[in-house]
């Protein structure tokens, strides 16, 4: 599931209670005090599984080390349009702001901002204040390995996304 080997620009993403069968990589999720929220696991984008979202495909890898993440996800029935202006402030908060090894927002179709995931690697201090945590409530977590990859720093100060069915930062335009 590397992300050259992908055709789309995105993946299907969701936390669930147990690791589901057809995921194409996921890894345990962990509170700080040790206690066990379920597993995050993603899928290609033809699996389409109920109630995930979409994510950034360089986000993923399954061959990616464990991580400290703040995990931003909107309450349930709850969601924002992708250019409502609270979100496109967290987009230019985050641009400001030190990178991070992991970096997407996270959409219900095309339009729909539903949350989005901020994960490092040794910088835990960079997820204290996640600009889309003051959007919808953010959960900081320790992601197992086995899901979460390696992006290159977003590149500012373009903040829209190419193509409304990608996350943002997907910096490619379809051919």
């Amino acid at each position: 599931m590397a992300a050259t080997e992908r055709s789309e620009s995105w993946c299907w993403f969701a936390l669930r209670a147990e690791r589901p069968a057809d995921a194409a990589a996921a890894a345990a999720v962990h509170r700080p005090n040790g206690d066990c929220l379920g597993v995050l696991a993603a899928w290609e984008p033809g699996a389409h599984p109920t109630e995930a979202m979409k994510i950034d495909a360089r986000a993923i890898d399954p061959n990616g080390e464990e991580a400290s993440v703040s995990l931003v996800l909107a309450p349930e029935g709850t969601w924002l349009p992708f250019d409502d202006p609270a979100v496109s402030h967290a987009i230019r908060a985050v641009l400001l702001g030190r990178p991070a090894d992991v970096l997407s927002t996270l959409l219900r179709d095309d339009f729909r901002f539903v949350g989005a995931i901020t994960g490092v690697r040794g910088r835990e201090g960079r997820l204290a204040d996640d600009p889309f945590g003051r959007v919808f409530p953010s959960l900081r977590v320790h992601v197992g390995a086995g899901l979460l990859g390696r992006m290159l720093a977003a590149a500012g100060p373009t903040m829209q996304r190419h193509g409304s069915a990608n996350p943002w930062p997907a910096g490619v335009f379809g051919s």
